[in-house]
């Protein structure tokens, strides 16, 4: 059986896009996950509920990082597809709210 080698490894002109892609964006992603406020920012990007918007608990910062996951994933499915709805604003502000919610979760968490 023939094995795929590891993405990390792969050699060529997609792997050196995405690290370009990370060098560039990362620190805006980074900046906006510092300055990340959850019930301005959040209501924008996916859909949620107000009771889910107001819920502080470990576990439903859980579930809007798994909704934050999903839309990103779809997204960045879309970027990698050249679909014309990709909008790399909204990525970028998935990711600065993904991360955000990351960081807010370790906090509570300690």
């Amino acid at each position: 059986m023939l094995q795929r080698p590891h993405r990390r490894h792969r050699k060529g002109p997609r792997s050196r896009a995405i690290s370009t892609a990370r060098r560039l964006f990362g620190p805006i992603a980074d900046a906006g996950a510092t300055a990340y406020a959850r019930s301005r920012y959040l209501p924008k990007l996916i859909a949620l509920w107000p009771h889910e918007l107001e819920d502080q608990t470990p576990e439903g910062c859980r579930r809007i990082l798994a909704k934050l996951r999903s839309a990103l994933r779809a997204e960045r499915r879309r970027a990698l597809s050249g679909h014309w709805s990709y909008d790399l604003n909204r990525h970028l502000g998935l990711l600065s709210a993904y991360k955000g919610e990351l960081a807010g979760l370790s906090r509570i968490e300690r």
